[in-house]
């Protein structure tokens, strides 16, 4: 077996129906009795558990975290002299929590209603001028994640699909990305077999808890392999797609991943034969057939990007993918390739393996 370094982050998981009633013990071992509370409306029973310890409520939450709010958000958050930060939601709750903690350093218990899995990684995100500027710090870690697969069941259909895609792409890339070792394969496998088995069958059936619960296990396990491992190809163009054309992170994960594993695929043989073997086919083609069975998105042009923004999509893109190191970056991309891609995206046809021509 080939040497590698594998650094496991420390966190607490709480998994299971109904464990959101343990919130209050979670806050408590951190010592918890002021809390900001970051959620949508509709948390109101995660603040009546908290109860008097709620001592700021903020649900301005924005995808790709502005840098505006994050600022207004610190500053509240430093004017009630909060201890303890409690995001509910999805990767955009998270991710505001960790635009507080990065410069607090206040620990934060997550619980996540989505699957974007953002809450097992020490990475963060803040989006500005129509860029997306991503870094890394343990600071940002949450201590402590709940995961109540019950509190995921009002969770739209078109939200559903494409935040469990951004939960398979962690995974999928978590074969060659910088940091990858066979620890972080083997729970990316798992990961996987459980979202291709169970995603279906929670479109199909909103309310089956089961399948509820077996699509989280899938985008925990997912947000640990991204949080081992770091954002490659296919993240990149998703920040770009996302920071300089605001399209929904999820969607755009749905979208591209299908293209961005047919472009790579020629470069890492081996990876995307074990890939194969878990999707049980060709990996691209495998990707975007369960895009089509699950009702997500695998179009650009149905995610609202115009034609006439491709090539600045295509410039930025590549720009950005030449930032990462091999193996993260496994085969050189032209701009005319990147765009070649993105209009395959745009079209949402299926891809095949002489696409990565």
């Amino acid at each position: 077996m080939k040497p590698f370094t594998y650094v496991q982050h420390p966190a607490r998981v709480v998994f299971g129906a109904g464990s959101r009633s343990q919130i209050v013990r979670e806050v408590e071992a951190l010592r918890g009795d002021r809390v900001m509370l970051i959620a949508h409306e509709g948390s109101d029973e995660i603040a009546e558990l908290l109860g008097s310890r709620v001592v700021l409520r903020w649900d301005e939450i924005v995808q790709h975290v502005p840098l505006d709010l994050a600022e207004r958000a610190r500053d509240a958050a430093e004017a009630a002299s909060i201890d303890v930060i409690v995001c509910v939601g999805g990767g955009s709750a998270t991710g505001l929590a960790k635009a507080i903690a990065l410069t607090s350093r206040r620990p934060i218990v997550a619980v996540p209603t989505t699957y974007a899995g953002s809450e097992q990684t020490t990475i963060y995100g803040l989006t500005g001028d129509r860029h997306k500027q991503t870094g890394k710090s343990i600071d940002v870690l949450p201590r402590a994640v709940i995961y109540d697969p019950e509190l995921t069941v009002g969770i739209p259909a078109s939200v559903t699909g494409p935040s469990a895609f951004n939960a398979l792409a962690h995974s999928v890339e978590a074969f060659y990305a910088p940091g990858c070792n066979p620890v972080i394969t083997a729970l990316a496998k798992e990961a996987i077999a459980a979202i291709r088995d169970s995603l279906p069958r929670v479109m199909a059936a909103p309310s089956d808890i089961d399948a509820r619960g077996a699509l989280l296990y899938g985008a925990y396990l997912s947000g640990v392999a991204l949080g081992a491992t770091s954002a490659a190809f296919h993240h990149k163009i998703c920040h770009v797609l996302g920071g300089t054309f605001d399209l929904v992170h999820a969607d755009a994960h749905s979208v591209v991943l299908p293209h961005a594993v047919a472009f790579i695929a020629p470069s890492i043989p081996d990876e995307m034969k074990s890939l194969g073997e878990v999707l049980g086919a060709e990996p691209a083609g495998a990707l975007w057939d369960l895009a089509v069975e699950s009702g997500v998105p695998t179009s650009l042009e149905s995610l609202g990007l115009a034609e006439s923004d491709l090539a600045e999509a295509a410039e930025r893109a590549t720009a950005g993918v030449a930032t990462i190191a091999a193996p993260g970056n496994p085969r050189p991309c032209s701009e005319q390739q990147m765009l070649s891609l993105l209009r395959r995206a745009f079209a949402g046809a299926r891809p095949t393996p002489g696409d990565a021509q």
